[in-house]
């Protein structure tokens, strides 16, 4: 009898009581409080868009955010024929409209983009149940005429910390981190800081293939300089070089997450009085929504408040397309006087100058080359300046990293009205010749 062959790709059964194990299951939170794919209908998949009210509806969108959150529904038990709603939690849809309307913390939600028109809910931890709503500014009258379009940040290049200013629902006594216990030798580097510290990554307890994640990426150093942000170091003293290689600015993530961190698909965010993962990108079945949203970390200690605020607005600023439209805006950028001024920008200029070239865009898993986690490195003595950062790494189309910075190089004078919108427009400079420059002068 001629004996069966196998394809080469398939394996064939282990023998009886050899030890073999079943294969792992699909991960998944073992509460289920996500519908998995299956469960979910269409009509639970939908996202909540966030408006300008100053603009067309055509024209006016800030923010597309998925709706991910469970609506309360007392009494009611969820079962696969009465699934549950989704919608999108108050104060995070609120905080992000309010960061690209430059830190407006008074600002609101409504369901209508009419002048004095009602907030939607005074409780920041509301789930909205709607599809559409407006993010309203209370009118400055030292902000130009009635009905002038309150300005957005264009860019993060352009964002400017609200230092002492953070937004109330963010500043909670009981969301402080605690000191790092034990608390480490001084001469230890930045990375055996962070090791030490937290021990494994801090989302999933796993001790597998850990990385260090910044909250401001050190691709941000001139900015971190520029802001000053030093200030919430755990030693600012010693701040140096190597600005956001700091334990206060970093925690331990799984490569896989790590990877997902970087691509701005979730953020840490406080929802219900708790640190919480809030996933921006995805669906109720895909996994990252299903597994990790609204899931607390594992225990933080001896991180800064403060860094982990400027990640979910370097997040937040990458996700609108608000400047794309092709219509003219009012955008916040940088003074001669290094504060905040208003100004408006046509619609191709500001495509020009502040839309992410494609190449930044590309995710990380589209890079030629892969990350290679520096386990070599040596205790240096107190100046965080060991480790090598592979977060939000940019490269250009050969495969070969090229530097990314904020203002060209830390030395170099914030004052200048325009210098930050170089970085958002690298890839349109050998086309544009000196007509940014151009811009520039005339705004």
């Amino acid at each position: 009898m001629t004996p069966v062959r196998t394809s080469p790709h398939e394996m064939e059964p282990c023998k009886p009581y050899s030890g073999a194990r079943t294969c792992l299951p699909p991960p998944e939170h073992p509460d289920q409080g996500l519908a998995r794919s299956g469960t979910a209908t269409r009509e639970e998949e939908r996202a909540v868009t966030l408006r300008h009210p100053r603009y067309p509806d055509d024209s006016n969108i800030l923010l597309v955010l998925p709706a991910l959150d469970p609506i309360p529904r007392p009494g009611r038990v969820f079962t696969e024929d009465d699934p549950l709603s989704f919608g999108l939690h108050h104060d995070t849809a609120r905080v992000a409209c309010a960061i690209i309307a430059n830190c407006r913390w008074d600002g609101y939600l409504s369901e209508s983009k009419e002048d004095g028109a009602p907030l939607v809910t005074t409780d920041p931890d509301h789930i909205l149940p709607g599809s559409t709503y407006y993010f309203h500014v209370p009118s400055d009258t030292d902000d130009g005429e009635q009905g002038t379009p309150y300005p957005i940040v264009p860019s993060f290049s352009h964002f400017r910390f609200p230092h002492n200013n953070l937004p109330p629902t963010w500043t909670a006594s009981r969301l402080s981190f605690p000191a790092s216990h034990p608390k480490p030798p001084r001469k230890f580097s930045f990375e055996n800081t962070v090791l030490t510290r937290d021990g494994s990554c801090r989302l999933t307890a796993s001790t597998i293939g850990t990385e260090i994640a910044h909250f401001i990426p050190r691709t941000e150093d001139p900015w971190f300089a520029a802001n000053q942000m030093f200030q919430y170091s755990s030693r600012p003293e010693a701040v140096i070089t190597n600005k956001t290689n700091n334990p206060r600015n970093a925690m331990l993530m799984g490569a896989q997450l790590h990877s997902v961190y970087d691509q701005r698909q979730f953020v840490m965010v406080p929802k219900w009085g708790a640190w919480l993962i809030h996933v921006l990108s995805g669906w109720h079945g895909e996994e990252l929504a299903a597994v990790y949203h609204n899931v607390p970390p594992q225990p933080l200690s001896g991180l800064a408040v403060e860094y982990v605020f400027t990640r979910f607005a370097w997040t937040v600023l990458a996700q609108t397309s608000f400047l794309e439209a092709g219509v003219s805006r009012r955008i916040v950028v940088r003074g001669n006087d290094g504060l905040p001024t208003a100004r408006e920008v046509s619609g191709p200029d500001c495509r020009t100058m502040f839309t992410p070239s494609s190449a930044r865009s590309k995710s990380r898993s589209q890079s030629p080359k892969k990350r290679v986690r520096d386990d070599t490195v040596e205790d240096g003595e107190d100046n965080y300046d060991d480790l090598r950062d592979f977060d939000d790494p940019v490269w250009d189309t050969r495969g070969r990293p090229s530097k990314r910075t904020a203002y060209g190089s830390a030395t170099t004078s914030v004052a200048s009205s325009f210098e930050c919108w170089r970085d958002e427009s690298t890839d349109c400079e050998a086309e544009n010749g000196t007509r940014g420059a151009e811009i520039r002068c005339s705004l």
